[in-house]
């Protein structure tokens, strides 16, 4: 039985460690803190097994940010933009907007056609689908 693929060699320099423990002290959001975990560990010499049953993941969540911070050191760590077609502009003209902006305000309005006029309105002045109110886009 062959031993498997060979893990990529981690290694880190005094101000990466020092860096990845502000991490793990809850300086960053939780997931950054398991990345460094799980990089802090890896530069101990751990295989990703043992790193991944310390840290309570997978062996490839393991590999991937070994990897990740081998190729790419702290950079390699934080989350990449996502990926994907820019989202086209939406323009109302004034009357659009007037009709609208009346459906989204009047009380006899139905539910349903209130909420949908508040959406496109949200997303004619920017709003994205991360937008925590009730009405995004």
């Amino acid at each position: 039985m062959s031993p498997g693929p060979r893990a990529v060699e981690v290694c880190v320099s005094d101000e990466e460690r020092a860096e990845l423990s502000r991490w793990v002290s809850g300086a960053v959001a939780p997931r950054f803190a398991e990345r460094a975990r799980i990089v802090l560990a890896c530069a101990e010499g751990a295989p990703s097994s043992r790193v991944a049953g310390e840290v309570g993941v997978s062996v490839a969540t393991v590999r991937k940010w070994r990897g990740k911070f081998a190729a790419e050191g702290m950079a390699g760590l934080v989350d990449a933009a996502r990926i994907g077609r820019p989202k086209a502009d939406l323009v109302l003209s004034e009357a659009e907007r007037e009709q609208l902006t009346g459906w989204a305000r009047r009380a006899g309005t139905a539910q349903f056609l209130a909420l949908r006029a508040k959406i496109v309105l949200r997303c004619a002045e920017g709003g994205t689908n991360r937008h925590r109110g009730r009405s995004g886009c």
